[in-house]
C-alpha cells in the first residue's frame, strides 16, 4: 500500500494503478433508468406514455446495498371503455424513473406519467397526458365529429410529444412520441417510445392506426381491424391504443430497464442481490462483427497507397479460416489495386497490378485474436504474423487504385466471417520494420494515417484518422461486438451491468 503525501497527480495515478487499499471500488457510475410503459387505452384509444427515462452519473458508497428495481409495462384498456393503466417505476438507489401514463379511451384525457398517454377520441376534443418535467413528454390529443370519425393521439415519448389527431383528416390518429437513444450499454438502442394511437372510425377505408414511436412504442389498432401491438419489452415503450371493432383490442406497455457503467479501471461490484442479477458486459474498445455472408462496408477512402512505404495493419479474429478478404480497393480491372485475403493455409496480400500473391507462412487460427500489419519498406514487402516477419518479398508497385475501399469482403464478393479490430492504413510510412510486440492498446491516428476504425461502441465505423471518411453498409452492416483483443483493467473499456428483472447491487 502507498503511503505518505501525495500531490493530486500522484492520486490519480495511484487510483488507476490501484495503489490505495479500497482503491478498485468505482466512486461513481453512469446510470439510465427507463420505467415501464404505460398501457393504450380502449376504443379508439389514446397510446400510451413511454416510461419515464432518467440518466447521468450518480456517486457510489462502497459497502451499501442499492436497490434495482424494474418497472413493468401498464394493463391495456382491452376491448372496451377502459383506460390503459400506467406503466410501474424503475429505481436505481435514489434514483426513480416514474411509469408512463395510460392512454384514454374515447371521450377521455390521458393519464399523466413518465410520459403522458395519448388522449382518446372524444367530443370535441380530448386532451393528452401530461408528462414529468426531465423524465418525457406529453402525449396527444384526441377528436371525435358526427359523422363518427373518432381518431386518438399518440402517447408521449422520452424524446419528443406523442402527436395529435390529424387535423387534414380527423380519422387519422396521432403517432406516440420518439423515445432517447442511449450507447450505455455499448450498442445505440432507443427507450421509452410512446404508443400510437388507435381509431373507430367505420366509415373510412385504409389505416388510420397511429405508429409507435421509436424506442419501442407499440402501434394503434382500427377497424381494418388492424391488431396495436404492446410496447417493446425492457425499453420502457407506451403501448398502442385500441380500436372498436372485435379483436382490434389496445395493448400492454413495455417493461422498463436499469443500465450502469463504469471504467473498468475499478474492479466488478463486491456482489449482487434479490432473485435477479444482471447482465454483465463491456462497452468502449471492441470490434466489427462480419458474419460471412452480407456484411460488409464500403468507404469513401481509395486508399490508394502510391508507390512509397505504407502500413495496413489490423486485428482479427476469424470464427472459420475457410476463406474470405479481410479489406481490398479491388474494382474488377485495371491495376494499382490490393487485397488482403486468407484461406485455411495462409493469410495473402495480392498485387492486381502483378497478378502477385503475397503469401504468409502460418495458418491463421480461428477463435483467437491475431495482430497482421502488411509494410512496405523501400521496394520491400513484409507480412507480419503477430509481430513476427511471417514473409518478405521485392515490391515496386504503384498502387495508385482510386476504387473506394472495402472493409469486410472483396466488393461484394468472398465476406469476411469473423471480428476486425482496430483496422489503420498509413500511406507514406512503415510503421514496423523489424519484429515487433503486437499494440497493446488501441491504435492512435500517427502522421500520415489515412484511414483509423478503432470501433468503439457508439460509434463503431467512425474514421478517427482526422480525413473524415465515411462508411456504408454494401448490403448489411456488420454490427459493434465487444469482444475486443485489449485487456480489460486497462481503460479502454467500461464495465456495463443490465438488469432486467429487480435485483440489488453492493460495490
Amino acid at each position: 500500500m502507498a503511503q505518505g503525501l501525495f500531490n493530486l497527480k500522484q492520486q490519480l495515478q495511484g487510483l488507476i494503478q490501484k495503489a490505495w487499499a479500497g482503491s478498485q471500488k468505482t466512486p461513481a457510475v453512469e446510470y439510465l433508468v427507463v420505467a415501464g410503459g404505460g398501457g393504450g387505452g380502449g376504443v379508439a384509444g389514446g397510446g400510451g406514455g413511454g416510461g419515464g427515462l432518467l440518466q447521468g452519473i450518480s456517486p457510489i458508497t462502497a459497502g451499501s446495498s442499492i436497490t434495482v428495481t424494474i418497472g413493468t409495462g401498464g394493463a391495456s384498456g382491452g376491448y372496451g371503455a377502459t383506460n390503459g393503466s400506467n406503466g410501474t417505476n424503475s429505481v436505481f438507489g435514489s434514483i426513480t424513473a416514474l411509469g408512463g401514463g395510460g392512454g384514454s379511451y374515447y371521450g377521455s384525457t390521458g393519464l399523466t406519467g413518465g410520459s403522458g398517454g395519448g388522449g382518446g377520441g372524444g367530443a370535441p376534443l380530448q386532451s393528452g397526458g401530461q408528462a414529468t418535467s426531465g423524465q418525457g413528454n406529453s402525449g396527444g390529443s384526441g377528436f371525435y365529429d358526427v359523422s363518427h370519425q373518432r381518431a386518438s393521439g399518440g402517447g408521449g415519448g422520452a424524446g419528443t410529444i406523442g402527436l395529435n389527431y390529424s387535423s387534414n383528416n380527423p380519422s387519422i390518429c396521432g403517432n406516440g412520441g420518439a423515445g432517447i437513444a442511449s450507447s450505455i450499454s455499448g450498442t445505440v438502442t432507443a427507450y421509452a417510445g410512446g404508443g400510437g394511437g388507435g381509431s373507430n372510425d367505420t366509415y373510412a377505408s385504409g389505416a388510420r392506426y397511429g405508429a409507435g414511436g421509436v424506442g419501442g412504442g407499440g402501434h394503434g389498432a382500427d377497424d381494418t381491424p388492424t391488431i396495436s401491438t404492446a410496447g417493446g419489452t425492457n425499453t420502457g415503450g407506451g403501448g398502442g391504443g385500441g380500436g372498436s371493432a372485435a379483436g382490434s383490442t389496445a395493448s400492454a406497455g413495455g417493461s422498463g430497464i436499469v443500465i450502469i457503467s463504469y471504467p473498468d479501471i475499478y474492479s466488478a461490484p463486491a456482489s449482487f442481490g434479490g432473485a435477479n442479477s444482471p447482465t454483465a458486459s463491456t462497452s468502449g474498445s471492441g470490434s466489427l462483427s462480419f458474419n460471412g455472408s452480407n456484411q460488409a462496408l464500403t468507404t469513401n477512402d481509395t486508399a490508394n497507397l502510391g508507390s512509397g512505404n505504407f502500413t495496413v495493419e489490423f486485428w482479427v479474429y476469424f470464427n472459420s479460416v475457410s476463406g474470405g478478404t479481410i479489406v481490398s480497393n479491388y474494382n474488377g480491372s485495371g491495376g494499382g489495386y490490393y487485397s488482403v485475403s486468407y484461406s485455411s493455409s495462409y493469410i495473402y496480400w495480392y498485387n492486381w497490378s502483378t497478378s502477385t500473391y503475397v503469401l504468409g507462412t502460418t495458418p491463421p487460427t480461428a477463435n483467437t485474436w491475431i495482430h497482421y500489419a502488411i509494410v512496405k519498406n523501400g521496394s520491400t514487402l513484409t507480412l507480419y504474423y503477430n509481430g513476427a516477419v511471417d514473409v518478405s518479398t521485392s515490391d515496386t508497385t504503384n498502387y495508385n487504385g482510386t476504387t473506394n475501399l472495402v472493409v469486410g469482403a472483396q466488393s461484394s464478393s468472398s465476406p469476411l466471417n469473423g471480428y476486425l479490430s482496430n483496422l489503420r492504413i498509413v500511406k507514406g510510412t512503415a510503421i514496423y520494420t523489424s519484429t515487433f510486440t503486437p499494440p497493446t492498446a488501441p491504435l492512435t491516428a500517427v502522421t500520415n494515417t489515412q484511414i483509423l476504425m478503432n470501433t468503439v461502441s457508439g460509434a463503431p465505423i467512425v474514421d478517427s484518422s482526422g480525413n473524415g471518411y465515411t462508411s456504408t453498409a454494401n448490403s448489411v452492416a456488420p454490427t459493434w461486438n465487444q469482444l475486443s483483443p485489449f485487456a480489460t483493467g486497462k481503460g479502454y473499456k467500461n464495465r456495463v451491468y443490465t438488469w432486467t428483472a429487480s435485483g440489488s447491487v453492493t460495490f
